[in-house]
This record gives C-alpha cells, structure tokens and sequence, in this order.
C-alpha cells in the first residue's frame, strides 16, 4: 500500500528551509532564474515581507529543528549582511536550527568582501556557494557575468579569511567558443583553488534569455554534442583525481562534504520555501510563491500567503518523481529502504521501465541498490522519460 507523502517515516517534517533573494546586480545572458536587477528600493520592505512570512508560517507549524537552511537567488550578498543576519535569526527564532546545521549562501565575486562575510559568519553561516563559472575574463564577459577572474579569487581569499571552511563553486561548460582545452584548464585552475565542493551546469538556452535571442539570431556558436559529453567526461576525470567525489550527475565533493540540503530535493524529502518565487514541499504539497518581489510584498502585507500554485504529489506521480531524483545520486536508490518509505517495491511496481532500463544498459542493480550506468548517467534525460511514462 501507497504511503502518502505526508506520513513518510521520518520525513513528516521538513527539517529544511530555502530561502530566495530575488535581487541581483545585473542579468546574465543565460539567465531564467527568478532575479531583477535594479531594485534596491525594494530591499528593506523585501526583508520585512521575508520576516513576516517566516513567523506566519511557524505560527501553524509543529517545532522541529532544521538540518540544513539555504540563502539561493538572485544574488543574497547583494543585501546588507545585517539583513541576511536578520532573516536567518529570524529563522533560528521561530523555527529552530540544529547544532551542527549547514547553513549556506550564495554569493556573487563583487557582492562581498572579509568584513560582510565575517559578519555572516557570526550570524551563523557556515558555508557560501560561490558563483565562479569561468576562470577567464573572455568568457566571463561573453556570458554576461559582472565580475572579473581577479574579483572571483578575491572573493574566494576573502571567504576563507573569514573563516568559512566549507566553500563549494559553480561552473559552466559548453559555453560559447569554448573547447575542451579551454574546459581543462577551467578543471584544473578549480582543482587548485581548493574549495569543499564543486558544481558543473552545462549551458542550456532558455526563452527569454539573451542567449534565445541571440540563437534565434543564429549568431551563437555552441559546443555540439559530443563536445559536450567530452567535457563532462573530462571533468568527472580530472575532479575524481582531484580527490573530489562525483556523487551526484553535476556534483562533486571532498569527503564529508556533500551539499547537505541538495541532497534533500534529491531525496525528494519535505522542505520550507520562502520569499519571491520560491518552492516548498510540505505535507505532500510542492507550492510556489508570487514571483514579483513587488506583488510578493502587497500579498505577505496584506495578509495574504503569496501561494500562487499548489499540487498534491500523490500515488504514481509521488513515486516517479522519487525515483528520477534519487537517480541523480551516483549510490541510486536503497530498494529496501524506498520500500519502507513508500510501501512500494519499485522492482515490481516499475518492472517494465526497471527491466527496459536494464536491457539497454542504462540502469543496474547491485545488492539493494538501484542506480544509473555510466551510459544510463548520459543518458539520465531517457531514464526519466521511462519513470514519467
């Protein structure tokens, strides 16, 4: 029998929190994110709209003290440090953190320096996540980043003066003009700057990005596709023997490092969203709040909850979904353990998708262990269109 979402073992309460700061400096060519530049004016009120929605929300909620909370956007450096402090107390105050939680930032080169940073370190942040995407100037420039290498390793020597001992990165491949000479040397200069962590986004043109219009224009020259799948090959080569380990399709990390709260939506577990345009997933329910920083403050002013879509994940569609993120860890999925979770065995639930997947070498099973190949790990997009059939 189907377990509901909501009554998973262990999992009733989300123990998880993002929280989305939807401002940011200026716009990259390749963005879709829910970010505007220019609206500085609307700071003060946001984080006020922020606080509040956070306490309305706890008002009506079970304690249970959060394992991992994350500060995405955007870019949420671009608030004063004593902003972030406020929302993230605030969080503390009425929700509750662990001991030993991972709390984490994001930051943009640019948006800080050792004096905010170590006052977010007070605060109780313990790790940044810094947006480097390219160790060169030119292509920095072409994808319409707003920092310098120069200001990217600034910013690097400055989180770690501050005393941050957990960093991770983030970089693009298959950028345009880039080769995978070009890559390897990206791989490397990353491998030796040293950071916890280290997370690959392959491009992917988006509508109503700069780079759609300029594809439309057919003036943008891309990588092809076995380029693509070289330079991923190629960085799970020269990370591996970097000693990060390659335990999720685009992620890598030193032992013991993990993204803890990533591993929550690939888990598919509960989680709070909070502020413009952000997801939860609680009691079964994954709802998404107003986008429009302006429209998410007059609703959280007026009362309002700013949900603006709601869906029930129930039976079939709960369980695909958990398969397909779980896929994306290296390890798979724990047969033994979904089943307790789920009260279903995916061997018999999804033997035609399981024993389809098999004979094309896309997934295996070892021991209790479901998970991709190295083939089924290039081809993850197929894999997921069998779960979804």
């Amino acid at each position: 029998m189907l377990r509901e979402p909501g009554n998973r073992m262990g999992t009733d309460h989300p123990k998880a929190a993002y929280v989305h700061i939807p401002f940011c400096v200026s716009k990259c060519h390749y963005c879709e994110f829910n970010s505007y530049p220019g609206l500085d004016f609307l700071f003060s009120d946001y984080v006020d709209a922020l606080v509040m929605e956070i306490e309305r929300v706890s008002s009506h909620m079970e304690p249970a003290e959060l394992d991992t909370v994350y500060f995405g956007g955007g870019t949420p450096t671009i608030l004063p440090p004593a902003d972030l402090s406020w929302i993230l107390f605030t969080i503390s105050d009425n929700i509750g953190i662990a001991p030993g939680a991972e709390v984490t930032t994001e930051a943009n080169p640019g948006t800080v320096d050792q004096e905010k940073l170590s006052e977010l370190r007070r605060a109780g942040f313990n790790r940044v996540s810094l947006g480097v995407q390219s160790f060169d100037d030119s292509f920095l420039a072409r994808i319409g980043r707003a920092h310098s290498i120069s200001q990217a390793l600034d910013a690097y020597s400055a989180i770690r003066r501050a005393g941050f001992a957990n960093v991770g990165i983030d970089l693009m491949f298959a950028l345009p003009g880039q080769t995978v000479d070009i890559w390897e040397c990206t791989l490397a200069a990353a491998v030796g700057l040293g950071p916890e962590h280290i997370s690959l986004y392959e491009l992917s043109i988006e509508e109503g990005t700069r780079f759609a219009e300029l594809c439309a224009e057919g003036v943008l020259e891309l990588p092809d596709e076995d380029e693509q799948i070289v330079m991923y090959e190629l960085a799970i080569e020269k990370l591996t023997a970097g000693g990060y380990e390659h335990y999720e399709v685009s992620n890598f990390a030193r032992p013991g490092f993990r993204s803890r709260h990533n591993q929550v939506y690939w888990r598919n577990d509960p989680y709070y969203g909070f502020g413009a345009g952000a997801t939860g997933y609680v009691d079964g329910d994954r709802s998404r709040r107003i986008a429009a920083p302006s429209d998410y403050i007059r609703a959280i002013s007026s009362g309002s909850d700013a949900i603006e879509f709601t869906e029930h994940l129930t039976g079939r569609a709960y369980l695909s979904e958990t398969i397909i993120q779980g896929l994306r860890m290296l390890e798979g999925i724990d047969l033994n353990e979904f089943e307790r979770r789920t009260g279903v065995d995916i061997t018999k639930e999804f033997a035609t998708q399981v024993n389809g997947l098999r004979d094309r070498g896309l997934i295996e099973i070892a021991g209790s262990r479901i998970r991709v190949t190295h083939t089924g790990l290039l081809l993850l997009n197929d894999v997921s269109r069998e779960f979804l059939s």
